[in-house]
């Protein structure tokens, strides 16, 4: 199964009037009660560098192993330069509570969801975690949008290098750290970081890390010497990286109940 051949759902239009899919794969049997990963792309919310395909052989790694999974698009696709990250923020929750919404339908266990996501997608998927604020007047909010467990590739825990970016949108940018809201009873994550990464410090995910760890959450930092940004993708290093997270996340998973 492959991203040009997943089920398309448009989960809702863009405040640019653009229509947000999701791409989703399904196991072929007819299974039900399923974990269920989706996929938040990176590209520092920036267009024309990445998109919802990124993520398409992990996608197809772990749906041939049981998983529905999702690769979503959560900015416009038709939008030019930088796009904002509370706005991305607000479409990311909204997918995730679109997938619970939708839970019969794709046979999954709405207590088994997975936020993956990489750099920007990372930021996404931790903020959809842990801050409550940020949910679009029109969704559902008595669905969560908290997912079960994090996945995340080289991604963002602190707001202050988006402040440089997008200024206007400092002071809800500044609620939007997850730095500044790790406390008890968080969602156990799995970070994956190269210690070469000048986009994201690995200074600042050790201390993430150390925090969440301190205050009792399930925290696993996993790092690859010499390595900078993007390592992990598909293509990338001989495959090297991208096998070994894979089969980081498949143990990570598995130990927390959320696979098997």
């Amino acid at each position: 199964m492959s991203y040009n051949t997943a089920i398309e759902k448009i989960y809702k239009k863009s405040d640019t009037g653009s229509e947000l899919k999701l791409y989703i794969n399904i196991p072929e049997d007819n299974k039900k009660d399923r974990p269920a990963m989706i996929f938040f792309h990176g590209a520092g919310f920036s267009n024309n560098k990445s998109n919802a395909s990124q993520f398409q052989h992990h996608a197809e790694y772990f749906t041939s192993r049981g998983l529905v999974t999702i690769c979503a698009e959560y900015r416009p696709l038709d939008v030019e330069g930088l796009y904002s990250p509370i706005d991305s923020l607000y479409n990311a929750k909204s997918a995730i509570r679109w997938i619970r919404e939708n839970s019969e339908l794709l046979g999954i266990n709405t207590n088994k969801v997975i936020a993956a996501g990489a750099s920007a997608g990372g930021y996404l998927s931790l903020c959809s975690a842990m801050i409550d604020h940020f949910n679009d007047p029109s969704d559902n909010i008595m669905i969560s949008s908290k997912p079960n467990a994090t996945v995340i590739f080289n991604g963002g825990v602190d707001s202050n290098v988006l402040i440089n970016l997008f200024p206007e949108l400092s002071d809800d940018l500044r609620i939007a750290s997850p730095i500044n809201h790790i406390r008890e009873n968080l969602p156990p994550c799995i970070l994956f970081h190269g210690t070469q990464d000048v986009n994201i410090r690995l200074e600042e995910i050790i201390n993430f890390s150390e925090i969440n760890q301190l205050k009792g959450n399930l925290t696993r930092l996993v790092t690859f010497e010499g390595l900078g940004h993007g390592f992990f993708n598909y293509g990338v290093h001989e495959n090297k990286p991208y096998i070994q997270t894979i089969q980081e996340t498949e143990t990570f998973l598995k130990e927390i109940n959320m696979w098997g």
